[in-house]
């Protein structure tokens, strides 16, 4: 005879498999002859009484191995949230200071998982935390060569903007000297950029113009300050000055107007003058460090081709 369950041999007498002590199914039930004594005196006790089948043994595992366990279904790894989470900031805002923990994370995620022999998930979270990671770290030399190449492309772009902005003032300052020259005759060309300017006066009050404010240039080039020994107010990141060519009591017969880069290199690349001539010429080297107070000093630069 061979059991149900495991296949093993059961002798005929046996109620149970020795092998898987799975009960047989259809073993005889036998009775044990044991005397019992009556319960109360006098009455006839019988000589056999049969005693119950023996219960079935509760079956065990095969081959003495442990019970089975209840299945649990496997977590994600914290760690593997926590390093797509980081890739994406770094990716996002954070950069490099994201990016580094991600990497860190998800290389421990992945081997947690590894070890956690299917308890654990989240390898996917945690590979894609690490790309990202990745990603933003090998970015920053890409960055460092895009900035080395672009910040001295804009800068230099934005000095020659400025010359070209100081040159346009210059070349406005010469039309406002002849439009004041042809205004107040009496007074020649205007003695400093004051002279031109408004003033403390409502310029929209005709009668307020005059030689000493003839409001033809606005502030901050021709306030009040912008007298010929001073330089006036910072514009386009250079300073200015007109100098006028004057004798006491007498119509002032030229002017230079000078513009010089607050730092040479950095705010523009050249210094500039132009008088009454109107043109405007250049010099790359050598600023002055006060306003020019001669015709033919100016002269001595390169006009602007």
């Amino acid at each position: 005879m061979f059991c149900f369950k495991c296949g093993g041999n059961i002798p005929e007498t046996a109620s149970v498999c020795p092998l898987c002590a799975t009960p047989v199914q259809g073993a005889p039930q036998t009775a044990s002859p044991v005397p019992q004594p009556s319960a109360q005196p006098g009455q006839p006790v019988s000589q056999w009484q049969s005693v119950p089948a023996m219960q079935p043994v509760q079956p065990q595992a095969p081959f003495g191995g442990a019970p089975a366990r209840p299945y649990v279904p496997p977590q994600t790894d914290g760690k593997a949230t926590g390093s797509l989470i980081l890739g994406i900031l770094s990716m996002v805002c954070l950069g490099i200071l994201a990016g580094i923990p991600a990497i860190i994370l998800g290389h421990m995620s992945r081997k947690s998982i590894r070890e956690s022999m299917g308890r654990l998930k989240g390898e996917g979270q945690a590979t894609a935390g690490m790309v990202m990671g990745y990603i933003s770290v090998a970015l920053i030399p890409v960055i460092l060569i895009i900035a080395a190449i672009a910040i001295p492309s804009l800068l230099r772009s934005r000095m020659a903007a400025n010359d070209a902005a100081a040159a346009s003032t210059l070349r406005t300052v010469n039309t406002s000297q002849v439009a004041y020259l042809t205004q107040y005759p009496q007074a020649g060309y205007a003695r400093d950029m004051a002279s031109m300017g408004p003033g403390s006066v409502d310029c929209s009050i005709d009668v307020n113009h005059s030689s000493d404010h003839a409001c033809l240039l606005s502030a901050p080039i021709a306030s009040e300050q912008c007298i010929a020994t001073n330089w006036c107010a910072n514009k386009y990141g250079f300073q200015f000055a007109v100098t006028g060519i004057c004798v006491e009591n007498q119509p002032c017969s030229d002017y230079i107007a000078t513009a010089v880069p607050l730092q040479m290199g950095a705010s523009g690349t050249r210094s500039f003058c132009s008088t009454s001539d109107g043109v405007v010429r250049y010099k790359r080297s050598d600023p002055p460090a006060a306003p020019i107070t001669s015709v033919e000093e100016c002269n001595g630069w390169a006009p602007i081709s």
